[in-house]
């Protein structure tokens, strides 16, 4: 007699999970905020939920699973700036499973949740920045690289007014087809001074970034930036003379910079003092 092959057998009354709710994302994407993910779901006995966090790029396409973070939260880290973040997640239990379901992506994670922080009163001067880290390792597509000159300091007679020492602004890169490959936008200024980068053209991975203090590397926007992106980068502090920097990013040249000074109550960068 031919041997008769038996199903296992499944618990009367069982039922195989599902979403009623799908996943999505609490919290504000800004970094050192926490994230939550949240659901709704059905099954019996009680589903079992796995969670992935995942990284993905503004435009909320092509996401890369975040090493260990399986849990139902997650803290934003500085990693996170200029990319998207979304969780996915997996239901099971012994009546069957669920294929893992993507939530809808974040904004864009930044720095702060507001433009400036608030006018505190100016601190003594702060000893000298700490030196770039090296800029990251050359890629075989790399044609030519091009460093910015460092605009000129103005005169010692303004030192009295100046935010001290006074900011530097360095970008360095490569050109590519249709635009460059910045690898590396920095501020070096006092501690106490605030940056604010305002991005505007087609190539923006965000809009305004805004750090409450320096020197930092300025991350979302190392990376390709198309002919025709304008990135600014202001660097002040209440009451002191501060640093405007304009780059206007063109096809198979340096971009084309422009350097200011920011004066105390003014919003309209201005030539910088020479005596």
């Amino acid at each position: 007699m031919a041997a008769l092959m038996l199903s296992p057998p499944i618990a009367l009354g069982a039922e195989a999970p599902a979403f009623t709710s799908p996943p999505a994302v609490q919290g504000d994407a800004v970094v050192g905020a926490t994230l939550t993910a949240v659901a709704a779901w059905t099954g019996d006995p009680a589903p079992i939920a796995k969670y992935v966090w995942r990284r993905c790029r503004a435009t909320g396409t092509g996401c890369d699973p975040i090493p260990d973070a399986t849990a139902s939260q997650y803290v934003v880290t500085a990693a996170d700036l200029g990319f998207r973040l979304g969780v996915r997640i997996a239901l099971k239990n012994k009546a069957g499973s669920t294929d893992p379901t993507p939530s809808v992506t974040t904004d864009v994670v930044v720095a702060t949740p507001t433009p400036g922080p608030a006018p505190v009163p100016e601190p003594p001067p702060d000893p000298d920045p700490a030196v770039d880290p090296p800029p990251a390792p050359v890629t075989q597509e790399e044609r030519t690289s091009f460093t910015e000159p460092v605009a000129p300091i103005v005169s010692v007679s303004a030192r009295a007014t100046l935010l001290r020492p006074f900011p530097v602004v360095r970008i360095r890169g490569y050109f590519k087809r249709g635009g460059v490959r910045v690898t590396l936008l920095s501020v070096n200024a006092p501690r106490s001074a605030h940056i604010t980068v305002r991005c505007s053209g087609p190539g923006c991975p965000l809009r305004t970034l805004s750090l409450a203090s320096a020197p930092a590397r300025l991350r979302p926007f190392e990376r390709f930036l198309p002919a025709g992106t304008v990135l600014q980068v202001r660097v002040t502090r209440a009451g002191s003379i501060g640093k405007y920097a304009r780059f206007l990013i063109r096809a198979r040249s340096a971009p084309a910079r422009t350097d200011l000074c920011l004066m105390p109550g003014r919003a309209t960068p201005a030539a910088c003092p020479t005596s």
